[in-house]
């Protein structure tokens, strides 16, 4: 059975839902954690970044549609396993497109966290980091958010202003498809950087 207890802290304040008796531990790791786990996050995000506009270049908003559906998450392994260690990478948000991409109980804990800052009118922070202990392995989480930006809006902005075929192609690739209505800037979810112990005790 899964131990879980979670802590969440950015910018030198704690946030603890349940305590651990090395919490000073994580802070001694926090500078290896937001190193690791910023470096990684961008990566991906380059990553996709490139590859989809690139296939908007070439296809429209239905090669990029199609493009994310047989190739984000193949990047997204890749960026994992290049980056080794056992440290994995992944996207997630509640108003997921792709199954795959929803939430594990410990990133809805992250997700909530910032829509509640959101819901409060708050400034969310740049990053977000989460401890937790799974059958006795120790990992942190590193949250970065994602916002929208304006070229996203074509895929995932206002189903009403979109090509006919490319609802079609979403409602083909996607049939319990939550990810449109965005506007720009809005929170879009999570880049999630998995980071085991280990990897910090070697730092």
């Amino acid at each position: 059975m899964c131990r879980f207890f979670v802590l969440l802290f950015f910018a030198s304040t704690v946030f603890a839902f349940s305590t651990y008796p090395d919490d000073e531990v994580s802070k001694k790791y926090e500078e290896a954690i937001i190193s690791i786990g910023d470096k990684v996050a961008m990566e991906l995000v380059g990553t996709l970044k490139k590859e989809l506009k690139r296939a908007l270049s070439k296809g429209g908003p239905v090669g990029a549609v199609l493009v994310c559906s047989e190739r984000a998450q193949e990047l997204t392994e890749q960026v994992s396993r290049s980056t080794g260690n056992g440290i994995d990478v992944k996207r997630t948000t509640f108003r997921y497109r792709n199954r795959k991409n929803a939430p594990d109980r410990y990133e809805a804990l992250a997700l909530g966290y910032f829509e509640d800052l959101i819901k409060r009118g708050k400034d969310l922070p740049p990053y977000l980091i989460q401890k937790v202990n799974l059958e006795g392995q120790v990992y942190y989480r590193y949250y970065k958010p994602i916002r929208v930006e304006s070229f996203c809006l074509l895929c995932h902005g206002n189903p009403e202003s979109m090509q006919r075929e490319l609802l079609e192609k979403l409602r083909e690739l996607y049939p319990e498809d939550r990810a449109t209505g965005y506007s720009e800037g809005d929170f879009r979810g999570l880049v999630r950087v998995s980071i085991p112990e280990s990897v910090l005790l070697s730092k």
